[in-house]
């Protein structure tokens, strides 16, 4: 199953650059850290997800100083995101499948980052009450698949502060002063 998305990345970028957005009737999505290469290596080959696997959205939400992923909630839940959604990282999957980890959703003790890891004990952070496990991620490239990576960025004002985020550009996204801690798994486009 290929994305439309990426199809319209291609025609996008060529004019964006960096980034795409796809406009509907209801919302604007934008894959964030898509690049022309990127694009261009997911769509060689057809995206195919294991029998078993469920996609779902990973979303990039922005609370305060903290940029955290997390999948849609139906939008008639009684629990929604707090802050504001800032586009789409990609797709990963609802239900386990064969050569899949689990994706965790965590918070630091303090409260003051929210970040995902494949550590059932969250690296010895908490896990988030409202959505403990994002999803399942491959842990090897499979057709149609980029890397996902963990980047942390920070600084010194007014106090000492980090926000990790997830992505798909190995730059992560030229923040500034960002740190790449590696990919964490493969996820479709």
């Amino acid at each position: 199953m290929k994305h439309f998305s990426c199809l319209l990345a291609l025609g996008l970028l060529g004019v964006h650059g960096t980034t795409y957005a796809e406009t509907n009737k209801h919302e604007t999505t934008v894959t964030l850290g898509l690049t022309r290469s990127l694009a261009a290596e997911a769509l060689a080959f057809p995206a195919q997800y294991p029998p078993e696997a469920q996609p779902v959205e990973i979303e990039r939400w922005i609370y305060g100083r903290t940029t955290f992923s997390a999948r849609p909630f139906p939008k008639d839940s009684y629990v929604q995101h707090p802050g504001r959604k800032v586009g789409t990282v990609g797709f990963i999957s609802y239900t386990p499948f064969p050569g899949a980890r689990t994706l965790y959703s965590c918070i630091t003790n303090d409260g003051q980052d929210f970040f995902t890891s494949e550590y059932e004990n969250c690296e010895g952070q908490r896990k988030m009450t409202h959505m403990p496990i994002l999803g399942y991620i491959a842990t090897t490239q499979l057709p149609g698949t980029v890397p996902l990576y963990r980047c942390i960025r920070g600084g010194f004002k007014p106090r000492p502060w980090a926000d990790h985020f997830d992505t798909i550009s190995a730059n992560c996204e030229n923040q500034s002063n960002p740190t790449n801690e590696g990919i964490r798994g493969y996820i479709w486009l």
